[in-house]
């Protein structure tokens, strides 16, 4: 039986990479104030609020993964054929693509041919390019389904305690993060432990509960679904306590603790754990309520509005970078400052939103190349175009 489409992640898609966007754009405007001043702090809080794009980002692939396989009956070759070689293509087409275009701007950019292959090497294997992380990650995931979903179904009748573990695993790893291994001198480590803890920001186990909840919101789909519905209060509630609590520590970090800004904004800190949950949720619960207007008279010009940029987010997230980079350029010669300053934020995360959206979607109608944006095209003008990255 073929499952329905979960149009609740179009909308979710949508709304998370925005959120990527501002926080980039956030991080950008931020580097340029001086520690300590209002705007400094103001632009510290947004970030921090729009972390939650991470981990909500590794929720849905979680979610639309198990969701899709679960039920059905696959082979561990056939998966591994088809969702690596997916997630491999744009890895490798982007890895170069973002190694010729930091060329284009950096100064003293060797472009010997030993050194662009030394360069790309380097590059594949640590995933260093503009936030690449992200399908290091997934190609780890879809090595790891298999054995992933025999656990989910052995352990289904006691699935959140599962749930549960894993959660409490997930802060253990931010605590040991925060309070030991941003303080740990890796350069004394032996060379296995050094790659796991220099690069644990694109490891697997440092993302694990994301999956885990993903797989249990698949299963329990239905159950969740009902009581999420019934209770919207209580949902908006514990967005804004949420927030509040995320913000409070912030403070406790920068004032308290004399963290620096950019160890007080770091998603891999054990308070983003709840929150980013409850914010998933809460766009979750948004989404379901917008599946079921989004046919109504006063919906139907957004509804496809929505559909369309939850389609190319994939390539929105591989695109952006260039976008931003190219927009910071222009505010750099434009010279404003104070208010007028900031108020470019907002108009650069959209502008490079809808840019890098639409430049998905031509590069999507290119036959083969279009594998690089996750959209499969071919040749002939009668064959169907499908997204290859609806887990992601």
């Amino acid at each position: 039986m073929k499952k329905q489409h979960l149009y609740e992640v179009d909308l979710m898609r949508a709304c998370i990479i925005l959120g990527v966007i501002f926080v980039h754009v956030f991080s950008a405007f931020d580097a340029q104030t001086p520690a300590f001043s209002r705007t400094n702090i103001s632009l510290d809080l947004l970030t921090m609020a729009f972390h939650f794009t991470r981990e909500a980002f590794m929720f849905i692939t979680g979610l639309v993964l198990f969701y899709t396989y679960y039920d059905r009956t696959f082979t561990v070759w056939s998966f591994w054929r088809k969702r690596l070689s997916l997630i491999a293509v744009p890895y490798i087409a982007w890895t170069a693509l973002y190694i010729l275009f930091t060329g284009t701007y950096l100064n003293h950019f060797n472009w010997a041919w030993q050194s662009l292959a030394h360069r790309f090497g380097h590059a594949l294997l640590t995933a260093n390019q503009f936030f690449l992380y992200f399908l290091l990650v997934s190609m780890q995931l879809y090595v790891l389904f298999p054995l992933i979903v025999k656990m989910v179904r052995k352990l289904e009748r006691h699935l959140w305690w599962l749930v549960s573990v894993s959660f409490a695993l997930e802060i253990g790893i931010m605590v040991l993060n925060q309070t030991v291994l941003n303080h740990l001198d890796v350069s004394r480590l032996p060379t296995w432990l050094f790659i796991l803890v220099h690069y644990r920001d694109r490891f697997i186990l440092t993302y694990q509960f994301w999956f885990v909840a993903g797989a249990a919101l698949s299963v329990k789909y239905n159950q969740v679904k009902n009581w999420v519905s019934s209770r919207p209060g209580v949902v908006g509630v514990a967005a804004v306590l949420g927030i509040l609590v995320l913000w409070a520590t912030y403070f406790v970090e920068r004032f308290g603790l004399h963290m620096t800004d950019g160890e007080a904004v770091d998603v891999l800190q054990p308070i983003m754990i709840p929150y980013a949950l409850i914010v998933a949720t809460l766009l979750w619960s948004i989404g379901l309520k917008w599946t079921r207007v989004m046919a109504e008279p006063g919906l139907r010009r957004v509804t496809p509005v929505i559909r369309f940029f939850g389609g190319v987010s994939f390539g929105i997230f591989l695109l952006h970078p260039i976008a931003l980079h190219y927009l910071e350029q222009i505010d750099n010669r434009l010279h404003l400052h104070g208010a007028a300053h900031l108020v470019l934020i907002p108009f650069t995360a959209v502008l490079a939103y809808v840019l890098s959206g639409f430049a998905a979607y031509l590069i999507g109608k290119i036959p083969f190349v279009s594998y690089i944006v996750g959209t499969k095209t071919r040749l002939r003008r009668s064959s169907a175009r499908a997204p290859l990255s609806k887990a992601v």
